[in-house]
């Protein structure tokens, strides 16, 4: 009884970490407006789509039908959108086995779950990970050495590889519903607002230790000098100037500025600021 329920599997494990490897190396390749990452899930499914529909004397045209499926648009944030790649091989794995899936509802699930998945990956990633990360290998690159940007870059291919072949082969063991049901249970808001507050605290602290802008501007009377930046600025809060402009660079963010537009202005300042004694160093 046991070995009717078990699933039948048609794809070698080599084939399932070569396709892996090439989500995780390659997605950027092709990447494109008409298809975003389309092409990359395409090449995703090189190392796995002979082994679908070998027995069926229509193989080759249902194996064209599902590269051509699979090669549609999607876009999602890379090491947490593999599992989607994961699920859909183990889907066609099964379609090709003779298992009622249809065509349309892969392509579904691949679209509702790429936006989630996208959110989430972006705010842990470029918020929290790299952040982090760049801030420690920052530290460790002023002290005088190489070894800080030597770590960064071994640090995020490893962490980047592991978790995206351990995402990718979790969405291919446990498929749609075990991700369904992490999604329904609120897991990933929770996640999502944890992520988003450490994001928070850790750009907070990039501000302080990596954005210097001081007040040059001395008051002389009588009686005493006043520099406005210890006196005044420093008294309020410290930092505060670099916290100001890291905001007005926000603001202007959202504003749609470009950012060569937004480097040139800074430019602009920094020369207009130095110039005047407005700024100093």
């Amino acid at each position: 009884m046991a070995e009717e329920n078990k699933i039948k599997h048609v794809i070698p494990k080599k084939a399932l970490y070569h396709a892996a490897f090439n989500w995780e190396t390659w997605v950027q390749c092709c990447y494109n407006y008409e298809r975003m990452m389309g092409m990359a899930c395409g090449h995703t499914f090189v190392p796995v789509i002979n082994y679908l529909y070998k027995d069926d004397p229509d193989g080759a045209a249902k194996r064209k039908e599902v590269m051509e499926r699979e090669m549609e648009f999607f876009n999602v944030h890379i090491e947490f959108g593999s599992c989607i790649l994961g699920m859909a091989i183990a889907l066609e794995e099964q379609k090709s086995l003779g298992e009622p899936i249809p065509g349309d509802f892969i392509t579904s699930l691949k679209t509702s779950l790429m936006g989630p998945l996208a959110g989430i990956g972006d705010t842990i990633y470029q918020g929290v990970l790299i952040p982090i990360l760049l801030a420690i290998c920052i530290d460790i690159t002023l002290t005088g050495t190489v070894w800080g940007s030597i770590a960064y870059l071994i640090l995020m291919l490893a962490i980047s590889y592991v978790f995206s072949f351990a995402n990718f082969f979790f969405g291919y063991q446990q498929g749609s519903d075990a991700i369904m049901d992490f999604l329904e249970k609120g897991v990933l808001d929770k996640l999502l607002l944890g992520a988003q507050v450490m994001g928070c605290m850790v750009m907070g602290g990039l501000i302080a230790n990596y954005v210097t802008c001081k007040c040059g501007l001395e008051i002389v009377t009588s009686g005493s000098t006043f520099n406005v930046q210890e006196t005044l600025f420093d008294a309020v809060m410290p930092k505060i100037l670099p916290l100001g402009f890291t905001m007005l660079v926000y603001w202007l963010m959202k504003k749609r500025w470009t950012s060569i537009k937004i480097i040139i202005l800074i430019v602009v300042i920094g020369v207009v600021g130095g110039l005047t004694g407005i700024l100093t160093a």
